[in-house]
């Protein structure tokens, strides 16, 4: 019994495209794979850039790190997978960009609100 070039092309077309699909399969896990890493990466860039205490006796120098953090985070804003992580940078980094000499002048107010979204931020990172 002989085989027909059609039968051993369409046989090897099936074949190569059940291989593709494996392929992509695989491709699709390790993207999978590389925004998780990606967004747990965000995070703890993010989290580091927020990981500092106001200074009572030089409120200027607070003000120049929470502008220094907001211009960190606002670059990482956008890189994580996940919209919840986004919205906490974006919410912080906001904070953070909007610090006056005034705000410090009795920090506890500003202070409380930079904690609570860095708590909101480790929370919506420690979801992922």
């Amino acid at each position: 019994m002989r085989t027909s070039p059609i039968a051993v092309a369409v046989a090897g077309g099936l074949a190569l495209l059940t291989g593709c699909s494996g392929l992509q399969d695989a491709a699709d896990t390790a993207a999978a794979a590389s925004q998780t890493l990606s967004s747990a990466q965000v995070c703890l860039d993010a989290v580091g850039a927020v990981d500092f205490t106001p200074d009572a006796l030089n409120p200027q120098n607070t003000v120049e790190q929470s502008r220094t953090a907001a211009e960190t985070l606002n670059g990482l804003a956008g890189k994580a997978a996940d919209t919840t992580v986004n919205d906490a940078i974006r919410d912080l980094s906001d904070t953070l960009a909007a610090v006056t000499l005034d705000d410090l002048a009795s920090p506890v107010v500003w202070v409380q609100r930079k904690t609570d979204q860095a708590a909101a931020l480790l929370q919506a990172c420690s979801m992922r």
